[in-house]
């Protein structure tokens, strides 16, 4: 018992630290650093450090060509999940971009049967229409008039959360054959090469403008090491020990961490009317729904 508690604390904390994800990607807006640059230093960081975590514990890195593959390819999902994250940040804040990527958990709802065969769970779909009720009650006052790239910005959160439950799905189902240290250098190597070539050639990358102030290196090293190869570590390890649903579904308090910490950073502009705790209450109530019908189909 004492075991279960310890991998959700260790889930919580590592919700916590991504809900810092998105205070850091404002902070980093505020310095003129666009969404491909911040993926692109992220991803460069995450997995060069994952790789000096490796060497240093003598985890073997090198595996065999088709999970190599896998792992890679699952990368380039993850890359163009932070990619949507961040573009909806500077297209509204922290607040909207966090709470319709909650929808992740719908998604992994109609994912994870197609991908893990697993049979699809009904319960699971009313947990997950709560959270869509909860983020309708937090965004009901949204003015898109007043805010034109509110709209854009909502289209490129729900396309992070599908990809969020694409990956997060593949990656409970390497975990279990694989270290989760391995997963993750290669996911964010494949990620970071996938961008670096997309960006390029797409022009959203110069490389005569790979330069970085203090503040922007800072900021970028602190995303780059414990908000992405440390909590991404911990998000593929305990998934040997906790369900990729549950996981999903407890992610739906990241939003409600990450605006709680916005208020702190960035005061009035995060202010969320009464709405945002009505919503948000749901959100939680879902959470633990969940966990009342996991423990009603053990005891069955």
């Amino acid at each position: 018992m004492k075991g279960k508690y310890q991998y959700h604390l260790l889930l919580h904390f590592t919700i916590l630290i991504w809900g810092f994800t998105g205070i850091i990607g404002k902070f980093l807006e505020l310095t003129e650093l666009s969404s491909s640059y911040i993926v692109f230093w992220r991803m460069l960081i995450g997995w060069s450090t994952l790789l000096l975590y490796l060497i240093f514990n003598k985890q073997k890195v090198l595996i065999d060509r088709k999970s190599a593959l896998k792992f890679l390819g699952n990368g380039i999902l993850i890359a163009l999940h932070w990619y949507c994250f961040f573009e909806a940040i500077v297209r509204s804040n922290v607040s909207i971009a966090l709470v319709f990527l909650s929808t992740t958990a719908l998604f992994t709802s109609f994912v994870e049967p197609l991908i893990t065969k697993k049979k699809f769970n009904p319960k699971e779909l009313i947990t997950s229409v709560l959270v869509v009720v909860g983020i309708i009650v937090i965004m009901n006052d949204l003015n898109f008039s007043e805010n034109e790239t509110y709209l854009s910005a909502i289209v490129f959160s729900l396309l992070a959360a599908l990809l969020a439950a694409l990956f997060s799905v593949y990656n409970s189902v390497f975990v279990k054959e694989h270290h989760s240290g391995v997963i993750s250098f290669y996911e964010l190597f494949g990620g970071f090469v996938f961008i670096s070539l997309l960006f390029l050639l797409s022009g959203d990358i110069v490389v005569s403008e790979l330069h970085l102030t203090m503040e922007q290196f800072s900021w970028l090293f602190l995303l780059g090491t414990i908000c992405t190869s440390f909590a991404f570590l911990m998000g593929v390890y305990v998934m040997r020990f906790i369900p990729a649903y549950t996981v999903n579904l407890s992610v739906n308090l990241e939003p409600i961490y990450a605006i709680v910490l916005a208020l702190l950073f960035f005061k009035d502009s995060e202010l969320m009317d009464i709405n945002f705790y009505i919503g948000s209450a749901i959100v939680v109530g879902s959470i633990l729904l969940n966990a009342l019908f996991k423990k009603q189909k053990k005891a069955a």
